[in-house]
């Protein structure tokens, strides 16, 4: 997409205002940018018309012309002379006070295109005089030639072929003055800038000041032209070429010179595209006019797209053009023997001074090629665009900017357009996406009857699960206080057997004693036996004494050994057991705390049941 000097800024919402109002059809592409549409300048379609700029609510189109670089190249000392449009007369009411400015800037030579349009009229009529022609477009505003070189090239041969009053200024200063140095034109025209680049014109004008830049240009560099001197244009005095700007203002200026002729008169878009489009059949099936006095702007230049003035300021504006006609009126001293004369130059002088060739122009044939799309493309662009039925695809509400459904869809084919940007588009979206919604409520209303079955289902299940850890929770207590008993009787029963121990242990001396008696008794049963002997018959009975406590010894002996041999296997069963005991014990602390631990998790699941059986009262509520 080439660039324009027309652009969009970032206030554009998409309201597709420009696309409806623009006469090429091409010349804007909408894309979608996050969300939001946006309608693009394609700047090799757009024809500088300014429809778009003056239909857009939002001040969403700009446009650039060469003001800030005029300026930039005065204040490096470049020789540049100004040509004003005869509109700067309306624009600034203190028009003088702007000369007075430029002048005092360093601009040596200002000179009025209402000179360039006497001559502009002088050159129409000798043309059409010499070649014997009618018909012809007059071609005072360049975006009538853009159109024609763009979209109808067919009429190239019918667009008359004569400079603009600024070219035929520029040509008058150059070739017949010998102004030197480069030529700035002001004014009230965005398209100009298309005009001074073609090359056709040579390169005369180098600049295009528009008034709308020029005093954003003051304005913004705190320059008030209304302290500057007055001053005044360098050329000759201008005839009615100062009504130029006027719609029908080149009909009045030809009139003056031929009468009972047919001039027709169009103003405006989209009045000037539809005729340009349908004027070469018309030409050949009939009377054709003398002259097609053609204008873009619908109030004439002085409401042009560069300039100041709007629609509010007519009156104004009418005001000012009758005041300049006036004025050149007057100029003429009109005698008894003169009172049909024509106010301004002489054509007689300009016949003499002025060679038409000079102001002759040619033109380019630069047909914007349209993008071509097949019917199949077009029938996929209305399926995209839920176009289906003839009565959806005609239902032309223009919303989009088209005057037609075909139009849209046909944009759509092309590229330069998006579906989000039709409406009916957008209503079935809302309508499907209503539908949808409907059937997801459906499943979601299905789906909470399936939860709500399943909840409830869940209340049940945690009803009996509460019941089983309840029971559990009990047996698991039960079990703890029996585990707590047990450690009890374990640690009784610990420390009973350390008594036994102690008992057994006692019992295992006084086993030792009795051992160490019966050894010293049957010591002592022996030694009686020996004295009982060496007592002879008299000792015989003390001998059966000594015997019998011998015997006795070693009776308790044996018993004390015995005792102790069972003391010898009981203490290690004794120590078994004890041991067992301590292990008893230190499971029965283990099993305590794991209980302890399942206790504490019934207790965590208890709470999580609590939860759970919350958050499943909310979604039966929520359903």
């Amino acid at each position: 997409m080439q660039n324009s000097k027309i652009f969009t800024n970032d206030n554009c919402i998409g309201c597709n205002r420009c696309i409806a109002n623009c006469p090429c059809e091409e010349a804007n592409v909408a894309v979608m940018e996050n969300g939001i549409n946006k309608i693009y300048v394609d700047g090799s379609k757009c024809i500088s018309c300014g429809e778009c700029i003056r239909s857009c609510t939002h001040n969403a189109r700009e446009f650039t012309d060469d003001t800030e670089r005029f300026f930039h190249d005065l204040r490096s000392g470049k020789e540049i002379a100004v040509i004003a449009a005869p509109a700067l007369r309306s624009n600034f009411t203190d028009y003088p006070r702007v000369l007075g400015l430029l002048r005092s800037m360093g601009v040596k030579y200002l000179f009025d295109t209402s000179f360039g349009a006497d001559i502009c009229t002088w050159a129409y009529l000798r043309y059409i005089t010499k070649n014997n022609v009618t018909g012809l477009v007059s071609q005072p505003c360049p975006v009538i030639v853009n159109y024609v070189e763009h979209y109808a090239p067919e009429m190239l041969s019918k667009l008359a072929p004569i400079h603009s009053p600024a070219m035929c200024t520029a040509v008058y200063m150059k070739k017949y003055k010998n102004i030197p140095g480069s030529y700035a034109f002001l004014s009230p025209c965005i398209a100009k800038q298309d005009e001074f680049v073609d090359r056709n014109t040579k390169g005369l004008i180098s600049y295009n000041v528009t008034y709308k830049k020029l005093e954003e240009y003051m304005q913004r560099n705190g320059i008030d032209y209304r302290r500057a001197p007055e001053d005044h244009y360098d050329n000759e005095q201008n005839g009615l070429g100062v009504i130029y700007p006027t719609p029908g203002g080149l009909k009045e200026n030809v009139e003056q010179y031929v009468h009972d002729v047919w001039i027709h008169k169009v103003e405006g878009q989209p009045n000037s595209s539809h005729f340009l489009k349908g004027y070469g059949a018309v030409m050949n099936n009939g009377e054709t006019p003398f002259l097609v006095d053609i204008l873009n702007c619908p109030h004439g230049c002085n409401i042009g797209t560069g300039a100041l003035c709007t629609e509010d300021d007519g009156l104004r504006v009418g005001r000012s053009m009758n005041r300049a006609k006036r004025q050149a009126q007057e100029s003429v001293q009109v005698t008894k023997k003169q009172k049909n004369h024509i106010p301004g130059p002489s054509f007689d002088v300009f016949d003499r001074q002025l060679r038409l060739d000079d102001f002759i122009r040619t033109y380019d044939n630069k047909k914007a090629e349209k993008i071509r799309v097949t019917d199949a493309d077009i029938e996929r662009a209305y399926i995209a665009l839920k176009k289906h039925t003839q009565t959806e695809r005609n239902f032309n509400c223009s919303s989009c900017g088209f005057s037609t459904c075909h139009d849209m869809a046909e944009a759509v084919a092309k590229g330069i357009n998006h579906v989000e940007n039709c409406a009916e588009y957008t209503k079935s979206v809302i309508r499907e996406q209503s539908q949808h919604m409907e059937e997801l409520a459906r499943q979601r209303e299905a789906q909470a009857q399936e939860l709500r079955a399943s909840v409830e289902q869940i209340f049940q299940a945690l009803e009996e699960s509460a019941n089983k850890t309840d029971r559990t929770l009990q047996d698991a207590r039960d079990i703890q206080n029996q585990i707590v008993r047990m450690n009890e009787i374990s640690e009784r029963l610990r420390d009973h057997v350390v008594a036994l121990q102690g008992e057994i242990q006692k019992y295992t001396r006084m086993s030792d004693e009795i051992v160490d008696i019966s050894v010293q008794t049957k010591l002592l049963a022996l030694n009686a036996s020996v004295e009982a002997a060496h007592a002879g018959q008299n000792g015989m009975g003390f001998a059966v004494v000594a015997d019998q406590i011998k015997l006795l010894s070693d009776q308790s002996q044996q018993s004390a050994k015995r005792a102790a041999n069972a003391n010898e296997i009981v203490n290690p069963v004794l120590g078994k057991v004890h041991d067992i005991s301590d292990d008893v014990l230190n499971e029965a602390h283990t099993i305590l705390d794991r209980v302890e631990s399942i206790l504490a998790a019934f207790d965590v699941i208890s709470k999580m049941q609590q939860t759970i059986s919350e958050t499943a009262s909310g979604l039966l509520g929520d359903n």
